[in-house]
């Protein structure tokens, strides 16, 4: 049987082995190096590979955010917050970051942007912009709070950001816009086209680009070479969300649609065997996923959830 191997900086055809479960795996891992998958939706969750669950936070930012992308190290949280202003036509989305412990609060309200994607050294969030004109892009520098703005190849007033959109050096980002793969090189601001294809994410080696058309999943390289198909899967929901070592791949999946009533798994895919399981059910469908190795956060998020079974209902 011959399957999908990542090996070094390509994938590759190769025999599949007898290797331990992708779910056995996931759990040494985390009790080796505190693998998580963390992710922020109206409130932060991590979730356990042990117990097949996300344990829930409660709201880290005051203000209330909504969406958001927690960080590569899993320290921080950037919030997509709402300003109602004087009424609903006068809401702004601007953004927070903070800690994922609750401390040390930045604001940013001057910055009218959603979706909020991480670069690998964390100085900097890249993000789609509500004003002065929906369909562009921006890479907000965090300590100096200057904006870079961009146009996109798009002729529909829609671009956005996964939370893994940078390549390993921070020097080029990938998008969504126009039902396109779409890279912006920072430093010569130019937009090239890579693929038709949505949601894309950049793996940790810099050498492929993975993204949605359809029920199939695609793998491209950064320079528009090399393309090609992962995966087959219909009613997934989410792109692909690339653990640290580029070795599994994360994503929301919709088990079935029952009286109005949507249900969503999260699974996570070996890429050299293409064996998969569910690590978690019960989540959003459009989420950002973001893979850490943080022993303390998991640590807190267990201590969260054990507080919350302890109090009960309120």
């Amino acid at each position: 049987m011959l399957a999908i191997v990542a090996v070094g900086s390509a994938i590759s055809l190769g025999a599949t082995g007898m290797d331990e479960s992708v779910l056995t795996e996931l759990v040494r891992l985390e009790k080796e190096t505190g693998l998580a998958i963390a992710f922020y939706e109206n409130e932060l969750g991590v979730v356990s590979f042990k117990k097949r669950a996300f344990y829930e936070m409660g709201m880290v930012v005051p203000t209330g955010g909504l969406d958001g992308t927690v960080s590569p190290d899993g320290a921080e949280v950037a919030v997509d917050s709402l300003n109602w202003g004087a009424g609903y036509r006068d809401q702004t989305i601007f953004v927070d970051i903070i800690g994922t412990d609750g401390s040390g609060l930045r604001e940013y309200r001057e910055i009218n942007g959603a979706l909020p994607c991480w670069s690998h050294n964390e100085s900097k969030v890249a993000m789609a912009l509500r004003k002065p004109r929906e369909g562009r892009l921006g890479i907000l520098d965090l300590d100096s709070k200057k904006m870079r703005t961009f146009d996109t190849e798009t002729a529909e007033e829609f671009s956005r950001f996964t939370s893994q959109c940078w390549a390993p050096d921070d020097k080029e980002v990938v998008f969504e816009g126009d039902g396109k793969v779409q890279v912006y090189e920072i430093e010569k601001d130019h937009t090239r086209i890579l693929a038709t294809g949505t949601k894309p994410t950049w793996s940790p080696d810099g050498n492929w680009i993975a993204f949605r058309d359809g029920n199939y999943f695609y793998a491209i390289h950064p320079s528009g070479e090399g393309k090609k198909k992962l995966f087959h899967k219909t009613r997934a929901y989410s792109g692909l969300f690339w653990s640290p070592d580029g070795r599994f791949v994360a994503y929301v999946h919709e088990d079935f649609l029952a009286l109005d009533v949507e249900f969503y798994h999260l699974m996570v895919r070996r890429l050299k065997d293409n064996s998969e399981t569910w690590v978690a059910d019960g989540v959003g469908c459009c989420i950002d996923l973001q893979w850490v190795r943080n022993p303390e956060l998991l640590k807190r998020a267990e201590a969260a959830a054990k507080a919350r079974r302890t109090k009960g209902p309120a």
